[in-house]
């Protein structure tokens, strides 16, 4: 039997033990719960971070993306879906506040980024500017869509004037050649029609000659041509130290027989042996040769060609001077442009095919110098080769020819 007292000992150990237990659970759901709110804080500031990095990443996006935009050679302009301007880059800033012309190109993006966000239609105008310079320019403007809604429009301004330069400069060229070939082509088909029906042996004769001539003729273009698209695929061409002396030396010799039948006398100036420019020896041959067959061409029998070579210790200067018939002041800025002449007549005599200045400019083009013409109508025309001297010892250095300075010129950068 449990005496009372026995009883109330362990009533209050039980007590005892329920206070206990109910502290550690207490204790328990506290820790439980400053864990829950830390998750919860820790979460918290994660997507706090998060969405920072988030927005963060889209300001970046947005930055390069706008670099991106301004990098761009055309003009571009976004508006939104009100038609109000958010962005320009730096090649559509110009027309912003332009006058004249320019502002033509201003209205025309306005009337067009308008149209696209009010009708969602893609446009394109182009505007011919007469300047100066005269310049072409296609503006075109879309819409800028999300479900089938307009949030604004893109327009992007693009200045076409060298692309159409080229394609006026390509259609040119393929009428020229048509008509080069197909002049010789039907003088070769008459004079065969002609001599079919010919018994007079003499007559005959002459026939065949012109048959002759007019062949040689389509053979010279033909080779000139591909002459010039050898030395225009060559803009890099292989460069060794070239000497000058032999460049006109071998020159010289190759026009010499066509001199000698012309009845026209060619003087070679002394060119020291030391003087060389860094290129390739085929194409400054050909350009000399070009020069001195344009000289014996346009030059009366019993005349001279001076040729030499001189430096000012930076460039080297080949100069081929001729007495001839001169160049006409306005056809000085046109004597390098392929199947161009001065003299038409005299070309067809003479069998010039046009070429030989073009193949010239494309020469020193690759050996990143210049040419130059000073021409006076009746007395004659002194054309320069300069190229960048590469010495290889020492050089006299020659003074500059008065008035050298003032030459018409022709300069491509290599």
């Amino acid at each position: 039997m449990f005496a009372v007292s026995d009883v109330v000992t362990v009533g209050a150990l039980v007590g005892a033990a329920v206070a206990v237990l109910v502290a550690v659970v207490a204790v328990v759901v506290a820790r439980r719960a400053a864990a829950r709110l830390a998750e919860l804080e820790r979460t918290s500031e994660r997507r706090q971070l998060e969405a920072t990095g988030a927005v963060a990443a889209e300001r970046e996006s947005r930055r390069r993306m706008e670099r991106a935009l301004r990098a761009i050679p055309e003009g571009v302009v976004v508006v939104d879906d009100r038609g109000e301007i958010v962005f320009r880059n730096e090649a559509a800033a110009e027309f912003a506040a332009a006058r004249h012309g320019d502002a033509l190109v201003e209205a025309a993006i306005r009337e067009l980024v308008a149209e696209a966000v009010r009708e969602g239609h893609t446009g394109t105008r182009t505007l011919d500017l007469f300047g100066p310079p005269r310049r072409t320019m296609v503006i075109s403007a879309r819409p800028l869509l999300s479900h089938g809604q307009a949030l604004g429009a893109l327009a992007i301004v693009d200045d076409i004037t060298d692309k159409r330069r080229l394609e006026a400069v390509r259609r040119d060229f393929v009428a020229n050649i048509s008509h080069e070939l197909k002049t010789p082509v039907g003088a070769l088909s008459l004079l065969a029609e002609t001599l079919v029906d010919e018994d007079d042996r003499e007559v005959s004769r002459r026939l065949a000659g012109r048959m002759v001539n007019e062949a040689m003729r389509l053979a010279n273009t033909i080779d000139d041509l591909l002459v010039l698209s050898r030395i225009e695929s060559e803009e890099a061409p292989e460069r060794e130290v070239v000497g000058i002396r032999q460049v006109v030396a071998e020159a010289v010799t190759r026009i010499r027989p066509a001199a000698e039948q012309a009845g026209i006398q060619i003087d070679v100036a002394e060119v020291e042996p030391n003087l060389a420019v860094m290129g390739d020896r085929r194409q400054l041959v050909s350009a000399v040769y070009n020069l001195l067959d344009n000289a014996v061409k346009y030059s009366d029998s019993a005349s001279t060609i001076d040729v030499g070579g001189t430096t000012d210790g930076r460039v080297v200067d080949v100069t081929v001077a001729d007495h001839g018939i001169g160049i006409p002041a306005r056809d000085l800025e046109r004597v390098f442009e392929r199947f161009y002449r001065v003299d038409v007549a005299r070309s067809r005599v003479t069998g010039g095919t046009g070429l030989g200045l073009s193949i010239v400019r494309h020469v020193v083009a690759n050996h990143d110098g210049e040419v130059m013409v000073d021409s006076r109508l009746g007395e004659g025309s002194t054309f320069t080769l300069r190229l960048p001297l590469t010495a290889t010892g020492p050089v006299a250095i020659s003074p500059r020819a008065p008035g050298s300075d003032g030459f018409t010129e022709s300069r491509t950068a290599g």
